[in-house]
């Protein structure tokens, strides 16, 4: 996968003659991948096109300038269903790894402020953006006497998440125009687990080993948002660049260690407009990142051969595989006001930011919502989101490439009370 010890630990079993030239950081960088999943049950629905509606507890994530619009203290809870399946051909040979969890997505809350004209609104909480879950298995079918090695069998599970602890506040500074602001601190943990048989002239050979991740960072997000009329709203949010700090524990085979360094998370920029017309809301997003602003901020701790990789070599190698990305999404909602029933759906279009694995990444996501009123109080939203992409890697095999097919669903259910 894309863990740091995949080249140092392949390299000790391939016992290759790597020079130091070509020493290279892994295969994506953890904070490179993760499923977007954003916050709340509403949002999913509609594909991530929030930023020009964000009128609910989640907007401390989409756009902070949308707690403005909530007039009613909230109390809002989510929680979430990820499964992912993954159908990897390794030398001719299929196999199908499966993960999946159940979590919290959201748990927060919004106090509005009395004021003499316009709004304020106060939220804190958490919020699960991301999650890093995955599964491979791999097998193959060949001669004992070979040329060059290969994994005889391959086992790996990934688990892992990474939300953020905000507190945020947003104000009607003109009678359309509300701005907001967030401050974040993000954490997170990812498990990483593989058990290998490796096959080469010499042999068999058995190995174990795990991987523990710890993620922390602080940031800061801010937001406007513009209602032109009663119908139209066009919001846009920054969130601030993230210098992460990034505590690694590992085991192999009964040897273990630790490493420490900073990397930093690129900004993120979201433009998005919604129109709302009798029962019908239309909007779309627009985000953009350059992945190629995402650098090591300290000595990495890879090494080939025993051979570190230096921060400006893994730095360079960085502008040289990653891209810039624009997410693009649309979603649509229908008001059934007989039966406060509303349905929804939404596409979206996330492009691959690591170049080497082509177009064939991109990713393509569909969703589908309904949200309920019970009563003048409580809202009950659900969300289902599906995607599929598919990739070619070496995982620390010199020899034959392994062609993924990577699907997941995402099933998010949140709770909404306001007092």
């Amino acid at each position: 996968m894309l863990m740091k010890l995949t080249a140092t630990l392949a390299a000790m079993l391939i016992l290759c003659n790597l020079a130091a030239s070509q020493a290279k950081i892994p295969e994506q960088l953890l904070l490179s991948t993760g499923q977007y999943v954003g916050s709340a049950a509403r949002p999913l629905g509609l594909a991530g096109t929030y930023t020009g509606i964000a009128d609910d507890y989640s907007s401390i994530w989409w756009n902070p300038a949308g707690l403005a619009q909530v007039k009613r203290i909230e109390v809002q809870a989510s929680i979430s269903r990820s499964a992912l399946q993954n159908k990897a051909e390794y030398y001719g040979v299929s196999r199908e790894g499966t993960s999946s969890n159940f979590r919290l997505n959201n748990l927060g809350i919004v106090f509005p402020v009395p004021v003499y004209q316009g709004a304020m609104s106060f939220a804190f909480g958490y919020t699960q953006v991301y999650g890093f879950d995955g599964a491979k298995e791999l097998s193959s079918f060949v001669p004992s006497r070979v040329d060059a090695p290969f994994w005889d069998t391959y086992n790996a599970l990934m688990s892992g998440r990474l939300g953020l602890w905000s507190l945020a506040g947003a104000v009607d500074v003109t009678p359309n125009l509300a701005l907001g602001m967030g401050i974040n601190y993000w954490t997170g943990p990812v498990d990483f687990s593989r058990t290998t048989t490796y096959r080469d002239e010499t042999g068999s050979h058995y190995s174990e080993w795990t991987l523990t991740t710890d993620l922390s960072a602080w940031g800061a997000n801010f937001g406007g948002l513009f209602r032109l009329g009663r119908f139209a709203r066009i919001g846009a949010m920054l969130q601030t660049p993230l210098s992460t700090k990034i505590s690694e524990e590992w085991t192999y085979n009964g040897s273990f260690g630790y490493d420490d360094y900073r990397m930093t998370y690129p900004a993120v920029f979201r433009f998005g407009a919604s129109f709302a017309q009798a029962r019908w809301l239309l909007a779309a997003d627009v985000e953009m990142r350059d992945w190629t602003a995402m650098e090591f901020r300290s000595d990495t701790p890879y090494k080939v051969n025993g051979v570190p990789v230096s921060r400006a070599s893994a730095n360079q190698q960085i502008k040289d595989d990653y891209q810039n990305t624009v997410r693009l999404s649309m979603g649509g909602e229908y008001l059934f006001p007989a039966y406060g029933l509303r349905l929804r759906g939404g596409y979206a279009f996330e492009p691959n930011n690591y170049k080497p694995l082509g177009d064939d990444a991109d990713r393509h996501l569909f969703s589908f919502g309904v949200g309920v009123l019970v009563d003048r109080s409580v809202m009950i939203d659900a969300g289902l989101q599906f995607t599929g992409f598919s990739r070619k890697t070496t995982d620390g095999s010199p020899t034959g490439l392994v062609n993924e097919d990577i699907s997941s669903t995402t099933a998010l259910v949140t709770l909404s009370y306001r007092m």
